[in-house]
């Protein structure tokens, strides 16, 4: 087995369970904004193809077609990392821990996540400040002029969120299910 962990802990059925209240809310809170991000891909799926339709058959392309499918994949992007850190679903580099055992793969594994978490905290600082120019200003989409502090606040959620989850399996990690891993 080449993850953090070599057998779940006590009262966790298979590796995937989190039975305390901490872990029921960050997969309660990843799951709805799990639920966004997807939504937001099928709201892609409607639009390209309303806008194909409108443009083949009565010539007249939508003109925000573009801007806003843009803003929606943004949005499921960064919406649909916190349920992937959650589920240990992300893409690792793994050469140093497939080579590892034990205590050293576990640090490994901890200096993996601090590396996550320190990208977080300088994303979130960096994000916040761009976040509350757009709210202050009400800045718009140009096409659209769609309010994009909508966008940016579930974005800088989504990776606070992420940052909490990562932070969760820092202290707690779990195995992927076979039929859910990233890689073998």
């Amino acid at each position: 087995m080449t993850g953090p962990v070599a057998d779940p802990p006590a009262g966790q059925a298979g590796g995937r369970s989190d039975e305390t209240w901490p872990g029921r809310v960050l997969r309660v809170l990843s799951g709805a904004l799990a639920a966004i991000g997807a939504l937001s891909l099928a709201g892609i799926f409607v639009l390209v193809l309303a806008a194909v339709v409108m443009r083949y058959i009565w010539d007249k392309p939508f003109n925000f077609t573009e801007e806003l499918s843009g803003l929606l994949m943004t949005l499921a992007v960064f919406t649909l990392l916190p349920a992937t850190v959650l589920r240990e679903l992300h893409i690792r580099v793994t050469v140093l821990s497939g080579l590892t055992r034990g205590l050293l793969q576990r640090v490994v594994f901890v200096l993996g996540q601090l590396i996550l978490l320190a990208f977080c905290a300088v994303f979130l600082r960096e994000v916040w400040a761009i976040t509350e120019f757009t709210y202050k200003l009400g800045l718009k989409s140009e096409q659209s002029r769609l309010p994009l502090s909508p966008f940016l606040i579930l974005a800088t959620a989504s990776v606070a969120l992420m940052a909490v989850a990562g932070l969760w399996r820092t202290l707690r990690p779990v195995q992927p299910e076979p039929e859910e891993e990233v890689h073998p």
